[in-house]
Parts: structure tokens; C-alpha cells; sequence
């Protein structure tokens, strides 16, 4: 696996009221992977995961909210052939699914805090 990870001490800001905790991405012979943590200004963490491999069926994209508990729960998910068709076979870096990230965070505060 290629890739890094990065992580936010002081907080980086990301749009949308969420801060970022941590980021890895990770490309190997199969395709690539993304997940990212993020804070939101209510104290929730998020976690998004993306996988993209070259079969569409065995890719997926979803956020999760971290429990009391300290398990992670689904919140929402993104069929993969509303993405995986517009996303590269390859990638070195993460910029192919970062939008698909963002839709996910920001569906994700959408769920948490509608009224």
C-alpha cells in the first residue's frame, strides 16, 4: 500500500462545520482506499471509508458516527455505480474521491442534527 496519513492536531478546518481528525489513503493493486475522521462542531466523529476497486460490486463508500460505546455505526452510504463509473481504475492520490467524501460528511451532519 502507498499513501500517508495525515493528522490534524491544532485542526484544520474542512467546510461545513467539521474539522479534520485524520486521513489516510492508501492505492494498491486492486484500486485505492480513502478514510477520513472528522470532528463537527457538535462533538460528534465521523468516519468516512471509500473503496474503490476495479469491480464495482466489491467498492463501497459510507459514513459512520462513532458511539459512546467507541463502535462505529453507519449512517449513509453512496451506491457504488453512482460514483465508481467517474472515478479513475488507478489513482496515487485521494483528489478522485474527495468530493465523494465531502457529499458523505456533509449528508452525515444532515442526519445528525436535522430538527
Amino acid at each position: 500500500m502507498t499513501g500517508g496519513s495525515a493528522h490534524a492536531g491544532e485542526g484544520d478546518a474542512t467546510p461545513r462545520a467539521t474539522t479534520l481528525v485524520d486521513r489516510s489513503f492508501g492505492a494498491h493493486s486492486g484500486g485505492y482506499d480513502l478514510s477520513e475522521i472528522r470532528r463537527t462542531g457538535s462533538g460528534h466523529r465521523l468516519r468516512v471509508r471509500i473503496r474503490r476497486d476495479p469491480y464495482q460490486r466489491q467498492s463501497y463508500a459510507l459514513v459512520e458516527v462513532l458511539t459512546p460505546g467507541l463502535t462505529w455505526t453507519n449512517l449513509a452510504g453512496e451506491p457504488a455505480s453512482a460514483w465508481h463509473p467517474a472515478t479513475p481504475y488507478r489513482s496515487t492520490t485521494l483528489t478522485p474521491l474527495e468530493s465523494l467524501a465531502e457529499r458523505l460528511f456533509q449528508r452525515a451532519v444532515v442526519i445528525l442534527h436535522a430538527e
